[in-house]
């Protein structure tokens, strides 16, 4: 009796931070649409004069291949988005491309979370972005990485 007490517990523990797990991603995606999708979302597709920023799919995949965990990820995002500084960038090429980001009025809360929900969440491929990876970056955007080779 008291392991059956000591599993449903535990069941209801882990279903409550798996509840809470899922809606700090949504979370972290309504952040993303209300303050970054208008630059790195999946419009415009792979055609980069209709893009204003590379596609958030790209920015986690340079981010995930030079930082190997989630927290490092989370503070290098969260460094990057509150100040934006060329000689920081993961991203030469972006900025060569695109120019420098300009810096957000967003809380560093939020900005967690959208940087959670970027190492996390599915994100949208935008059309052509697996083509793209595979032409430009002898990649095939899959697997994460873009070949060593500059945007």
């Amino acid at each position: 009796m008291k392991s059956l007490k000591f599993i449903l517990t535990l069941a209801g523990v882990l279903a409550t931070q798996l509840a809470f797990a899922n809606s700090s991603l949504e979370r972290g995606h309504q952040l993303f649409e209300a303050n970054c999708a208008v630059c790195h979302g999946a419009t415009g597709g792979m055609d980069m004069s209709k893009r204003l920023a590379p596609p958030i799919i790209a920015v986690k995949m340079h981010y995930k291949k030079k930082l190997k965990d989630k927290e490092s990820f989370i503070a290098a995002v969260a460094a990057w988005v509150a100040k934006p500084d060329k000689d920081k960038s993961l991203m030469r090429g972006a900025i060569h491309k695109f120019n420098l980001m300009p810096p957000l009025t967003i809380s560093p809360e939020d900005i967690e979370q959208v940087a959670t929900y970027m190492y996390e969440g599915k994100l949208d491929r935008p059309e052509g972005f697996d083509e793209h990876m595979k032409n430009k970056h002898g990649g095939k955007g899959k697997k994460g990485g873009c070949g060593g080779k500059k945007h």
